[in-house]
């Protein structure tokens, strides 16, 4: 069995694990001005979950033909 890494999901993961880390450290308040503390906390979130649906979509299983 080989794993193929496909970058058109790898990509957009590393990105939006970066936003993600860039929302709890707060350097991410100097491009968006959030209004609260829950849209803070909803954002990363998404980008988040965004990360980890597009992580998870970036591996593929190839079988061999032996």
């Amino acid at each position: 069995m080989k794993v193929i890494l496909d970058l058109k999901f790898f990509i957009p993961a590393l990105l939006s694990f970066t936003v993600a880390y860039m929302t709890v450290t707060s350097k991410i308040d100097s491009y968006i001005q959030f209004a609260g503390e829950a849209n803070a906390a909803g954002f990363f979130a998404m980008s988040m979950l965004l990360g980890i649906i597009c992580g998870a979509c970036s591996f593929e299983k190839v079988k061999s033909n032996c």
